[in-house]
């Protein structure tokens, strides 16, 4: 089980070249479309994308009419392929900070934000005090009633073992209070990455994060296009889903 700061960043910084393959996968195609439903309108709203890694999501927001996009990483490698691709595109839109969503971030002196996305960022919180640091981080830089986007694992569902959907979630190791696993993308070459299930969050519970957030609605994947398209290939992940998208709003 992967347990430091320097593990992490360094297992980042491995797989950083491929990663982006992820949005060929099936799993990545519906993970785009969901995050395409809960982006509609970013005109005049300033965007911290927490763990944005390469800046995928970030690049959301852009397309959304975002023209103050701030990315927050644990990988320079991640974000230094990031600013790669913008420069690629001719923009200068998004500022990159190097950080930890599991510690305090008051250093870099950022926020408020209208929207906080933090996209596979609760899957590496080791134990339920970093999870609530990372939490508290996302509602400390929002503003009042602000919105954050978020994702939830579900390792253990029926088709995350197939490959059927790109992603093969295995290796479990149980410790008290959760579970570590290997998520493991079927690109060429796969990528590998360690992440973590901890019970007080990828069970649905809101034992942590209700104490920041309140009104949780989730994407139903029924509603993405790529699900509409070919629901008998999605039958399967319909029944259990692999990944789940939500949003939730600030505690006043």
């Amino acid at each position: 089980m992967t347990t430091s700061d320097s593990a992490i960043e360094a297992n980042y910084a491995t797989n950083a070249p491929g990663y982006d393959q992820f949005a060929s996968l099936p799993l990545g195609t519906l993970e785009q479309h969901l995050f395409t439903l809960c982006i509609q309108n970013c005109h005049n709203l300033k965007i911290l994308d927490l763990g944005g890694g390469t800046g995928n999501r970030a690049r959301d927001a852009i397309a959304a009419g975002a023209t103050d996009v701030d990315v927050v990483d644990i990988s320079p490698d991640m974000m230094r392929l990031g600013e790669e691709i913008e420069k690629s595109q001719g923009r200068n839109i998004i500022k990159w900070h190097h950080g930890d969503a599991s510690k305090d971030l008051e250093y870099l002196g950022l926020g408020p934000y209208d929207l906080v996305i933090a996209n596979g960022v609760f899957d590496h919180a080791r134990n339920v005090g970093e999870l609530e640091m990372m939490w508290g981080n996302c509602a400390r830089y929002l503003k009042a009633g602000g919105v954050i986007i978020a994702n939830r694992n579900n390792p253990k569902a029926k088709a995350a073992g197939s490959g059927k959907y790109g992603v093969k979630l295995g290796g479990f190791e149980e410790f008290e209070g959760g579970f570590s696993y290997k998520y493991r993308m079927l690109t060429e070459p796969p990528l590998e990455f360690e992440s973590m299930a901890l019970d007080a969050y990828n069970t649905g519970s809101k034992e942590v994060s209700g104490k920041f957030f309140e009104g949780f609605e989730y994407v139903r994947c029924e509603e993405t296009e790529v699900v509409k398209r070919d629901p008998e290939f999605w039958r399967e992940y319909l029944e259990d889903p692999i990944l789940y998208i939500f949003t939730a709003r600030k505690k006043a």
